[in-house]
C-alpha cells in the first residue's frame, strides 16, 4: 500500500522532469532537421551503365555507380536507394539497397556497390535496371540503362 502511494507521487514528478529535460529553448544552436512532410527530392541523377559496371563475365569490372541526390538542405534525413533489374518476362531481380543520411548541403552523393549488372540469359531475357530512392514522403524511381543480352549490348 506504501509503495502504491509513493509509486502515484513520484510518478509524475519524474514524468514532468524527463519531458523538461527533452525541450529545447529558441537559443538552440543548431537547426533541427526537417520533418520527414518537409523534406524535398529535388532531383536524383545516376552516372550512365557503362561497360565497366557489368559483372566480370560480361567483360565488365563491376564498378559502383555514382548517385547523386539534390534535396531540401538537413543533414541526417534517411535516404534509402534500391537497385532492381526489371526483366524483359516482367520478373524482378533485386541488386541490393542501402541507406545513408542527408548531407547537409543538400546534396548527397552515393556510391555503393549494388550488384553488378549481369544477365548472362544468351537472349532469352533483357535487362532494365532501375534505381528508387525514397526520402521523406517521396519516392523516385530513375533508369540506369537496358541490357540486351542476345549482342551484349547496353542500350
Amino acid at each position: 500500500m506504501f509503495i502504491r502511494k509513493v509509486a502515484a507521487i513520484a510518478l509524475p514528478v519524474i514524468a514532468a522532469f524527463g519531458l523538461s529535460a527533452c525541450s529545447t529553448s529558441g537559443d538552440s544552436a543548431g537547426a533541427a532537421a526537417p520533418s520527414a512532410q518537409s523534406f524535398k527530392l529535388s532531383s536524383v541523377s545516376i552516372s550512365p551503365l557503362t561497360t565497366a559496371n557489368l559483372c566480370r563475365r560480361l567483360g565488365g569490372k563491376g564498378n559502383a555507380p555514382t548517385v547523386t541526390v539534390k534535396h531540401t538542405a538537413a543533414a541526417g534525413v534517411p535516404i534509402r536507394l534500391h537497385m532492381q533489374d526489371k526483366l524483359s518476362d516482367g520478373s524482378t531481380f533485386n541488386h541490393r539497397a542501402t541507406r545513408v543520411a542527408s548531407d547537409a548541403s543538400g546534396t548527397t552523393v552515393v556510391k555503393y556497390a549494388f550488384l553488378p549488372p549481369c544477365n548472362t540469359t544468351g537472349g532469352r531475357l533483357n535487362s532494365h535496371y532501375q534505381l528508387t530512392v525514397k526520402a521523406g514522403d517521396e519516392t523516385r524511381t530513375i533508369s540506369w540503362g537496358r541490357y540486351n543480352s542476345g549482342p551484349k549490348s547496353i542500350q
